[in-house]
């Protein structure tokens, strides 16, 4: 039985966390554009008290999430300097670099979601001032 490269697992991974990054964006640019519309509303003051509540709503769900995210953060950084580590101690430079890039790419969409999350909360803040 033939066995699989390792390095065709690792651009495997990195392939599906890039796809999360783009389904990521995807999902950003869609609550981005309920924001400017919800902005809209509210500068030609026909805010529903539904859309209130969304806004209050949504504005503490994203604080919690920004909190979750830089506890995960925290976590996962040593995690990932570790095994940068291990990779570059126990392989060859040219193979610990291929297997490097899952680690890089999972940062990238940590640091990613961490971004989303401040903005939604920046925009949030925003739409919240001056209700009620």
């Amino acid at each position: 039985m033939e066995q699989i490269p390792l390095e065709l697992i690792s651009n495997f991974l990195s392939l599906i966390i890039l796809i999360m990054i783009f389904v990521k964006y995807y999902q950003y640019k869609k609550k981005l554009e309920v924001l400017k519309k919800l902005d809209e509303l509210k500068t030609s003051k026909k805010l529903t008290s539904e859309d209130k509540s969304f806004i209050k709503l949504n504005l503490k769900d994203y604080q919690i999430l920004i909190v979750k995210d830089e506890q995960r953060l925290k976590l996962v950084y040593p995690v990932f300097i570790l095994i940068a580590g291990i990779l570059l101690a126990f392989l060859d430079f040219k193979e610990a670099l291929i297997h490097l890039n899952v680690v890089i790419v999972a940062y990238i969409l940590l640091q990613i979601n961490k971004i989303h999350n401040k903005n939604f909360v920046s925009f949030l803040t925003e739409l919240n001032k001056d209700l009620d």
